[in-house]
């Protein structure tokens, strides 16, 4: 019992850097093998990321249920093929779940960088986490457009499934605009603007909570010091 009480501090307090290497695993190794059937990399990664996530939240039993719930679901659909007939059946609802989920995490998250009282490694991790959050996030409601919409989008659309659009999400919210893949219905372009003022704004609130924190946490050391 206590070896399992020490595991499960130890993965709880490093909550963080695992949910972030996790991610970017899913994110990068996507990008580097898009194709569904290379070696299942999209679905290790995957599970292993749904399950950093929810390594993340103990504060609530029924909450913990929930997300457990939402995250076997979406991996369980995330090991359907695309291109098989459930997996196009269930490709909307795998999305919109996985949006939902994410979108919970991230609020998890904020919520324990605004809680937190001095700026720390998990407050870094946790903040550029959020911020890679919302990028996939993106990726998959265009995933969602284009399989509504074929022609929701033009450009370099050789994988629209899967890395291409999670890059042109990646590369809306940062505001590149290469221009290799555009945005044509206007819920495509709505939802481009929608992620590219979202992400610059994230930027400019999390850096000013960032440093306010480190300011409030360095004036308080002063002061216990000249005390």
């Amino acid at each position: 019992m206590k070896f399992r009480n020490n595991v499960d501090r130890h993965f709880y307090e490093n909550r963080y850097v695992y949910l972030f290497a996790a991610t970017m695993l899913q994110v990068f190794l996507v990008s580097f093998f898009p194709q569904s059937d290379a070696l299942w990399i999209n679905e290790f990664t995957f599970s292993f990321f749904m399950l950093a996530n929810v390594n993340l939240i103990r504060r609530s039993k029924r909450i913990i249920s929930l997300m457990i719930f939402f995250a076997v679901s979406s991996i369980f659909m995330v090991w359907i093929p695309d291109g098989s007939d459930i997996g196009i059946k269930v490709f909307a609802y795998e999305k919109l779940l996985v949006m939902l989920f994410l979108g919970v995490i991230i609020y998890q998250i904020f919520y324990q960088v605004i809680k937190s009282k001095r700026v720390g490694s998990d407050v870094i991790f946790g903040a550029i986490t959020i911020y890679i959050l919302f990028g996939m996030i993106a990726g998959e409601s265009n995933q969602l457009i284009y399989f509504l919409d074929e022609s929701a989008f033009t450009g370099n659309l050789e994988n629209a499934q899967k890395s291409d659009l999670r890059y042109f999400s990646f590369v809306t919210m940062t505001t590149l605009g290469y221009g290799d893949i555009s945005p044509v219905s206007s819920l495509a372009r709505a939802v481009a603007v929608f992620y590219s003022l979202a992400g610059q704004l994230y930027l400019a609130v999390i850096v000013a909570l960032i440093v306010g924190k480190y300011v409030s946490h360095s004036d308080k050391a002063e002061r216990k010091k000249a005390e």
